[in-house]
């Protein structure tokens, strides 16, 4: 079982509203409904969306069917149902008319009653794809492995998606189980958060004595899947997924928890999230991309600590104007600088400090470039930073060492092949 997969899916048919929804379905929100290979998805978000979402869903049905070792058999023309909506007004809506209770305090929920999976937007883009696929991962895990009958350990059944739902997508290609490149929830900070406190105990997680939180959940089972042995966790898997108790036969396959709990502690010490969201909207399309969005004004994310040098291609966009580039100087929201270039290849460094705005520099390209992409760098010179555009030097303007980044203003850009020290 590895612990990155893969999938690339290069071309995806999808159908759109061409099924009439079903009673329950008219009686909740007015929902259109796109379907793939696998997946009948109502929703009443864009539709834009709404593909991307589909795609990414069958994306991730071959890589469960490996990580989880099967798959849900469906009868023929037989599809899965998600329904996605933009409110939770919406998700009670869709909830009530198929007779599902509402669990208090989710922001989605499979059903095992009905096979579905019901969930709503979330807070971006990044972490409402990430819900979807959690949901759609328990769905597949309970139809495939567990006789639609979830599993007795929270940690277990939990842990499993919170650790494969984390995700890069890049439009075509999904990696699961990965440490996302920035994310508004943090788990390797927070788990390692949890581990070093004095009382840790994992011993009472695993056994169900004491109620346990999704970042140790996520830890637990990236740790078992990613460092341990993979035959014993298919055996493990296979028990648990059958209505054991992991206080019953845990110990077995991995040992006393009272010893793996400092050696997750140290690993957990090597699983960081690269860079910051300062605002939001920020995607991971690989370990070294990410894709921003700024509606209005700035956005940026930056490095967890101070670098010397930050170096990012900017993938130029299709038509239209946009405005992106590095986030040279970070001290807080009130204290940064920006180095920006756009579409008429006009680039400037943006100052904001708590007496105003200021233009410490700024120019032109000679021939600016309808396509393609621009690499800029940002390399510390003693008190100053060295700023070039296509190894073209442009200028050098004195900032503070501090974390650096990428930044846009007014658009959404695509960053790749960042590097920083």
């Amino acid at each position: 079982m590895r612990a990155l997969l893969v999938a690339t899916i290069a071309t995806l048919i999808v159908s759109v509203t061409v099924h009439a929804p079903t009673p329950a379905a008219a009686q909740a929100a007015a929902l259109k409904f796109y379907e793939s290979e696998h997946y009948r998805l109502g929703t009443d978000i864009d539709e834009q969306t709404a593909r991307d979402y589909l795609q990414a869903m069958e994306a991730a049905w071959p890589q469960m069917k490996e990580f989880f070792d099967g798959e849900p058999k469906l009868k023929k023309g037989e599809r899965l149902n998600v329904y996605f909506t933009a409110t939770q007004e919406g998700w009670h809506e869709q909830l009530k008319a198929d007779k599902v209770g509402i669990p208090v305090g989710a922001g989605g929920y499979y059903a095992p009653g009905t096979k579905g999976v019901y969930l709503w937007k979330q807070p971006t883009l990044y972490t409402s794809r990430q819900l979807l696929l959690h949901e759609c991962m328990h769905q597949f895990h309970y139809l495939a492995k567990c006789n639609n009958v979830g599993p007795k350990d929270v940690w277990y059944i939990e842990g499993l998606v919170e650790h494969l739902s984390r995700h890069y997508w890049d439009g075509k290609t999904l990696v699961l189980g990965v440490v996302p490149f920035c994310s508004l929830e943090n788990y390797p900070q927070l788990a390692l958060e949890l581990f070093e406190r004095k009382d840790y105990d994992l011993g009472a997680m695993i056994d169900g004595s004491r109620a346990s939180a999704r970042p140790e959940q996520w830890a637990l089972v990236r740790y078992l899947v990613t460092q341990g042995n993979a035959k014993e966790w298919r055996a493990l898997c296979k028990k648990l997924d059958g209505g054991q108790a992991a206080t019953n036969v845990f110990k077995r396959h991995f040992g006393d928890a009272a010893k793996l709990q400092p050696k997750i502690h140290e690993w957990l010490k090597t699983q960081h999230e690269p860079f910051v969201p300062i605002w939001n909207e920020w995607q991971g399309l690989a370990a070294d991309g990410t894709l921003g969005t700024a509606p209005a004004n700035y956005s940026a994310c930056r490095t967890r600590d101070n670098v010397t040098s930050l170096a990012a291609d900017i993938v130029i966009p299709a038509g239209g104007q946009w405005n992106g580039g590095l986030l040279v100087h970070f001290k807080d929201t009130t204290e940064y600088a920006v180095f920006l270039i756009d579409q008429d290849g006009q680039w400037v460094v943006t100052r904001r400090a708590k007496d105003g705005w200021s233009t410490p520099a700024r120019g032109n390209i000679a021939e600016p470039k309808p396509s393609g992409r621009y690499r800029l760098v940002a390399e510390r010179d003693g008190a100053a930073l060295k700023l070039s555009i296509d190894g073209a030097e442009v200028g050098k303007v004195e900032l503070p060492h501090s974390p650096m980044g990428v930044a846009l203003r007014n658009s959404t850009l695509r960053f790749e092949k960042l590097e920083w020290k």
